[in-house]
């Protein structure tokens, strides 16, 4: 664990490559590339950047929870970190690319990161910034970070001059470039065609820097495949004279037939080749169990860097027995698993991920959903545990599919066929219902309200917040 600091109180981060080895010994090799100037040093883990997510949680994949896990496991290790979420792709969903407007989609975000930290880690979500061309100063800056990135880009701008590169000319000094930093850059500009694609469209590299540069964070997380952007940021950082965290490299994540997942676009990653976060247990079934071209490097990814690293100790312990089996050395990383073995690691797998699933689940709307407040959630937990209730919503809600409207108590009262004396009891369920937000009333005197599902909804989630899950599975061991 290290040695404290007595006069900040904290931990201290001995996140070097050798310890991060020992810490995670049976995961791929942890890089660390360090950031420039001393704020890094001096904050240790007091302050940590979490990769950025998109703002759509139905689009986040197993690689991107990776981050997450690691962060997870040093908070629960007792180190004092407080985490940043940054919440990426707005322009996306505002151009339509993804489901919804924005603030539902940021609102479902904050709200699930806000579940996955336990209130003492003092989690900090940060948003891209989607209106910033009102912001004056931040237009300013991210022009400058522009220029100061097309000067870097054009000395590296095909491979045969970064890799013969040994350094980068800079507006006052000369910035030198490692092999490992080669590498990365070279993966990201040319293996996923960054240079020809999105750094040429829009301004993100600049765009995230300057959203993410106020916080002097100590580090930032990445994987193989996205961490030249890292580099890039602080390359730009240098040429203007600004510190810049230490960057930490998590292995490359691996798709389902065992190749580095390096695609171009979103649209050229087949999903069955990925796990996505929201894959329902069929969906996880057919990628891990069913498939035949499930390869040995894969299971390897999901056994060695993700399962036995972070998952709890019930399940390591149900792993333990068969993780020579599962990660044999006799197969080669090219090779198929038998499906005795797809079947150990996706029951495995499951378990580890079904929390996160479940709670991405009850927070995730869509036009269809409707969200229960947290405040009435125990009141409406009560009012979903009467068969006469779902019913009533079961009926509401197949009406407004049906005909586009809402429904009187009389209309209510044949559809569901009861017995003359039970109106009354209908009412008192409609009243229990609209109290708890689940029905809205139309009101057109006493014996003609109208009533619906809320907002004309047909899917009702309710939130549970991950950490109290966690704190339910901590006091279970």
């Amino acid at each position: 664990m290290g040695t404290r600091d007595a006069r900040e109180g904290i931990p201290l981060p001995l996140l070097t490559e050798k310890w991060l080895s020992q810490r995670f010994p049976e995961m791929r090799k942890i890089r660390v590339v360090e950031g420039l100037g001393e704020q890094w040093k001096r904050r240790k883990l007091n302050s940590i950047v979490v990769v950025a997510f998109h703002a759509d949680l139905e689009v986040a994949q197993l690689k991107h929870f990776l981050p997450l896990f690691f962060v997870e496991e040093l908070i629960d290790s007792g180190y004092s970190i407080s985490p940043v979420v940054y919440i990426g792709a707005l322009r996306d969903i505002g151009r339509g690319y993804h489901r919804g407007d924005i603030r539902e989609r940021v609102a479902e975000a904050h709200k699930f990161f806000q579940g996955v930290f336990s209130p003492s880690a003092k989690a900090v979500i940060v948003e891209d910034r989607v209106e910033i061309q009102r912001d004056v100063y931040s237009i300013l800056t991210i022009l400058d970070f522009e220029k100061s990135l097309q000067n870097i880009l054009n000395q590296i701008n095909t491979r045969e001059k970064l890799r013969e590169a040994t350094t980068i000319k800079l507006k006052e000094k000369t910035y030198n470039l490692t092999e490992y930093e080669k590498e990365l850059l070279e993966i990201y500009l040319f293996d996923r065609n960054k240079l020809g694609t999105e750094i040429k469209t829009y301004p993100y590299v600049s765009w995230g820097l300057e959203s993410l540069g106020y916080l002097g964070a100590s580090y930032n997380i990445f994987d193989k495949s996205n961490a030249g952007l890292s580099i890039l940021k602080k390359m730009i950082c240098a040429d203007q004279g600004i510190e810049y965290p230490a960057t930490i490299v998590l292995p490359d994540p691996i798709t389902v037939s065992g190749r580095p997942m390096r695609y171009l676009q979103s649209r050229d990653l087949n999903p069955d080749e990925a796990l996505f976060i929201v894959d329902s247990y069929r969906d996880v079934s057919r990628k891990i169990y069913e498939q035949e071209s499930v390869s040995q490097k894969f299971v390897n990814y999901l056994v060695k860097d993700i399962i036995r690293p972070f998952a709890p100790a019930s399940i390591r312990n149900k792993l333990e027995p068969n993780f020579e089996k599962l990660t044999s050395k006799k197969r080669g990383d090219e090779e198929m698993v038998p499906r005795e073995l797809k079947r150990l690691v996706l029951k495995y797998y499951w378990d580890f991920i079904k929390p996160y699933y479940d709670s991405i689940e009850t927070i995730l709307g869509t036009h269809e959903s409707l969200f229960v407040p947290e405040e009435l959630t125990e009141k409406t937990l009560d009012a979903l545990g009467s068969k006469r209730n779902r019913r009533i919503l079961i009926e509401l809600a197949s009406h407004h599919q049906k005909h586009a409207s809402p429904m009187t108590v009389n209309e209510l009262f044949e559809k569901m066929g009861l017995k003359k004396g039970a109106k009354k009891g209908l009412w008192r369920n409609l009243e229990t219902l609209v109290r708890c937000g689940l029905v809205d009333r139309i009101p057109e005197g006493r014996k003609l309200h109208k009533y619906s599902i809320y907002g004309n909804k047909t899917t009702v989630r309710i939130r549970l917040p991950l950490n109290e899950i966690r704190q339910r599975e901590r006091q279970k061991k």
